[in-house]
């Protein structure tokens, strides 16, 4: 790990230093004329092993295909496991940056990479053109193990991954008033007695909280978690990337890990399109965010978040549209104490936990507020609901 990089094309990146954060803040709208795309790289679950047979120190390079194509570093790559593993966890999220202009001829590169050997285990290409922009798609990419048995599922390569699209503007869809609505969310606002691991969060803004409800109880899968959809490689549809013009589950966004456990604080702005419904408020719309331990994004069926432990619901009501449109010019509406219901989780008082959230709504497509806290606009300590 300590060599010095030599420049050659057989030889790949060397993984980040796992004492640094891999993109330590993501701003929701890259600089003029470029576009942008983040990857969390969650993990894999049977992964090929070297060609000497030995289990690999996986870590995982990303770039555009003209960075490939011109043989150049790439800055978006992940941490190395801690231990030789063919199913490996990194969480790490990385960034690539390519010309707007050239959206619609690039690809993006994911390769698998053994860091002592520095063998190339797998490969993913992505065309960019097939994202729509800003969409959250949370993917399962599949593909058949170097045995070739491809159908048997067990002997098929996944690699998951959450993946954003993100240009310079925010578009602007007909019949909406707004561009985007941002949620800041800053963390749990007293001590917790019973949490043994940090937290991560699945926010999402539902059109119909009461029918939201009634998929969840019913167990509807979309409903519950992370909706993650498969991709089969070498070559995907197009038709794994459509997106639904109105989902009644709305666009369930992942936080990063929020610690400590005793009082988890996540710091992360999440922005919500016009284009999902986000902007549209009225008695049944609302903001629903559900916790997960972040342990339990790890084991044989990975990111299946299925039992939340709890959840915070804010109807988005005509009220709290005035307010926003009230403080314009402000930092942002701060909305206090939001109860975690359906929990066990406890405070030191023995109370159920409570969080807080900011709210700026977004009327223009392109930046108005200089970037703060990796979002669009500073959502500090505004004006309280």
């Amino acid at each position: 790990m300590g060599r010095k990089k030599k420049k050659n094309t057989d030889i790949p990146e060397e993984p980040l230093d796992t004492s640094q954060s891999a993109e330590p803040e993501i701003s929701h709208l890259p600089p003029p004329n470029k576009e942008s795309i983040t990857l969390t790289l969650h993990g894999a679950t049977n992964l090929p092993p070297c060609k000497d047979g030995s289990e690999p120190w996986p870590y995982v390079v990303v770039k555009s295909t003209s960075e490939e194509a011109n043989n150049q570093t790439s800055k978006a790559v992940t941490s190395v496991t801690s231990k030789p593993t063919r199913d490996p966890i990194w969480g790490d999220t990385v960034k690539v940056e390519i010309q707007a202009e050239d959206a619609g001829r690039e690809d993006v590169v994911i390769k698998v990479v053994d860091s002592r050997k520095k063998e190339e285990l797998l490969s993913y290409k992505i065309p960019i053109k097939y994202l729509r922009v800003f969409h959250p798609y949370h993917f399962e990419l599949v593909t058949p193990a170097q045995s070739g048995k491809v159908d048997e599922d067990t002997d098929k390569t996944h690699l998951y991954a959450t993946v954003v699209r993100k240009c310079s503007f925010i578009p602007r869809y007909i019949g909406c008033n707004h561009t985007a609505l941002e949620v800041f969310l800053w963390g749990v606002n007293e001590p917790l007695v019973n949490n043994p691991s940090p937290m991560v969060v699945i926010a999402r803004v539902v059109p119909n909280y009461k029918e939201f409800k009634a998929s969840q109880v019913n167990r509807d899968l979309a409903s519950v978690g992370l909706p993650i959809t498969p991709v089969s490689f070498p070559i995907p549809s197009v038709m794994n990337f459509d997106v639904p013009r109105v989902s009644q589950n709305g666009c369930p966004q992942l936080s990063k890990p929020g610690g400590p456990p005793e009082q988890p604080l996540w710091n992360q702005s999440f922005l919500f399109q016009g284009r999902d419904g986000a902007t549209n408020f009225s008695e049944d719309t609302a903001l629903v965010l559900e916790y997960y331990p972040s342990t339990s994004m790890k084991g044989s069926q990975p990111w299946t978040l299925t039992h939340p432990l709890g959840i915070s619901v804010l109807p988005l009501k005509s009220r709290l549209y005035r307010k926003m449109l009230t403080g314009k010019g402000l930092d942002g509406l701060r909305v206090a104490r939001l109860p975690v219901t359906d929990t066990n989780l406890k405070t030191v008082s023995g109370e159920a936990p409570t969080v807080d959230l900011s709210f700026h709504l977004i009327s223009s497509e392109v930046r108005l507020w200089p970037v703060g806290d990796g979002g669009v606009g500073r959502c500090k300590a505004g004006r309280q609901a």
